[in-house]
């Protein structure tokens, strides 16, 4: 369950976030709930600070009544998980950026004219919700429960499918196109780089096809790096 939580004084604006919300996760189907409110009032206060699993809070900073920004650090002090989203038609982006990176670390401030690109955040919300799953994988002897989000890369080798995490290599009888469909179906951050390896790019620093390694920011490398695919790693890099 994604817990969206929008704050916007018109109609008008608070309908457009809502439309968007609605399409993204129509594509997902994902369970999710919208909470809306007009101002930052007692009623927020209660769902803003309850304990509420995935929360999303999108914040209008031309609202009259209640400064957005000063709301977002106080959230963000007390919570360093939900994910937070600026609009407004604010002419100093460079400042808002500037602040976001350096003391909210929300996801983005978009402008009202270019609202379209609100889908592609919450398709990142939704992406990143999707890396903290779980996966179960069995093997002869256990039962393994990893996050998505910490596999590096998977391979096939003597008939067997290798997962490899941050933190362990497992083994199973389950055939890599078993688990490029799965993990296809959770995200797409998932990509083949040869006919025997899928990786998770959202843990890669480097693709390096000269010497045809992968680097990943924990250092591990594979070499399992064809150029037959770099035109799709290509494509899927600048999505």
């Amino acid at each position: 369950m994604i817990n969206f939580i929008i704050v916007c004084e018109l109609d008008f604006w608070e309908y457009l976030i809502e439309d968007k919300i609605d399409k993204s996760l129509f594509k997902s189907e994902l369970e999710y709930k919208i909470y809306k409110f007009k101002n930052y009032n007692e009623d927020f206060y209660k769902i803003a600070f309850k304990n509420l699993e995935n929360k999303v809070f999108i914040f209008d900073l031309d609202i009259k009544y209640g400064n957005s920004f000063e709301i977002a650090k106080r959230i963000r002090n007390n919570d360093k998980l939900s994910e937070i989203i600026l609009i407004g038609d604010y002419k100093r982006q460079d400042y808002i950026e500037y602040y976001l990176v350096n003391s909210l670390k929300a996801i983005a401030f978009i402008d009202k004219n270019k609202l379209t690109i609100l889908e592609e955040k919450i398709d990142e919300v939704i992406r990143n919700y999707n890396l903290n799953k779980l996966l179960i994988i069995k093997t002869i002897s256990s039962l393994n429960i990893i996050k998505i989000m910490d596999i590096l890369y998977i391979e096939t080798k003597n008939r067997k499918t290798i997962i490899h995490t941050i933190n362990s290599i497992i083994t199973t009888s389950k055939s890599l196109s078993y688990f490029e469909k799965k993990l296809n179906m959770e995200c797409d951050y998932f990509i083949k780089t040869h006919r025997a390896s899928i990786v998770n790019f959202h843990n890669v620093i480097e693709f390096n096809f000269k010497n045809k390694t992968i680097t990943f920011y924990n250092n591990k490398k594979s070499s399992l790096l064809s150029k037959s695919y770099k035109d799709l790693i290509n494509k899927k890099l600048k999505k």
